[in-house]
């Protein structure tokens, strides 16, 4: 029998999804929808990005009433970074169930279908429990339409990224390491101008979110403003501005700009080696 074929990523490699979690926090991870991970959308760099947060208090909800706000991130310093790879789409529970993930994202979410998909992706992700991508039990998208999300319990858990690629990325990636991000808003003159804190994040939460201006600290250089980032009234818009900063600083990460579902940028190794 023949050896398995090696695994070229410099012929097939093309895209990178980013994800960013707290020091704090666990090793869960929120993956993008099932059209994200199907085979033709692999293979897929997933770029781990771990951050040193402030966050906000949670507030009370105006529309939940006895339930909080989230907390909203409000600066953070870029602490590490960990690498995998996902060849192929043999790590990822797949959608064996009816109806067809076509039809079910034409569907509007109700607690009825909730039940239902709650015991549908349970079934698929015991019998898959060796893949590490696995279904959320959360169905709901924006508009109350029913999406099928994916999940890592534990990011570890994913396969690793090959040496040769760690070694040829990670000192790029290094660059952002122990860059400090803030924003600065101008609420005037119904709330003082300023940098983003929990103070401003509570009168926002009561009145109305502004983007407001990334700052960007570099290690070794002076605060940089880039006014054009445009998602500051994001929660999580630390996640975000990695993003940003990714292509509009780091040669071979090409901004998708939203444009493609779990794909945050495209490689181009061109520019790499």
């Amino acid at each position: 029998m023949a050896a398995p074929k090696e695994f070229d990523w410099r012929a097939l490699l093309r895209k990178s999804e980013s994800k960013s979690r707290g020091s704090e926090t666990g090793k869960r991870i929120q993956l993008s929808s099932i059209d994200g991970w199907k085979t033709e959308s692999l293979p897929k760099l997933i770029i781990i990005w771990t951050f040193d947060k402030n966050k906000s208090d949670a507030f009370p909800s105006n529309s939940r009433p006895g339930r909080n706000s989230k907390r909203r991130d409000l600066n953070a310093i870029v602490s590490g970074f960990e690498l995998f790879l996902v060849e192929n789409d043999g790590h990822v529970v797949p959608w064996e169930e009816t109806p067809s993930h076509a039809k079910l994202v034409q569907m509007q979410w109700t607690q009825e279908w909730h039940n239902k998909l709650r015991e549908k992706v349970g079934r698929l992700n015991l019998k898959y429990n060796d893949r590490p991508i696995q279904f959320q039990s959360s169905f709901k998208n924006i508009g109350g339409i029913i999406r099928l999300q994916y999940e890592v319990n534990n990011y570890n858990k994913l396969p690793p990224c090959p040496s040769d690629l760690e070694l040829l990325l990670s000192p790029l990636l290094q660059i952002l390491v122990g860059t400090e991000i803030r924003l600065w808003k101008d609420h005037s003159p119904e709330y003082p101008e300023g940098w983003f804190d929990n103070q401003m994040a509570e009168w926002e939460h009561n009145n109305r979110k502004d983007s407001g201006k990334l700052w960007v600290k570099l290690p070794k250089k002076e605060w940089e403003e880039f006014p054009e980032f445009s998602n500051g009234r994001q929660d999580y818009w630390t996640g975000f501005a990695i993003d940003f900063l990714m292509a509009k600083l780091l040669l071979g990460f090409e901004d998708m700009g939203g444009h493609a579902t779990g794909v945050d940028h495209i490689l181009n190794f061109k520019k790499i080696n």
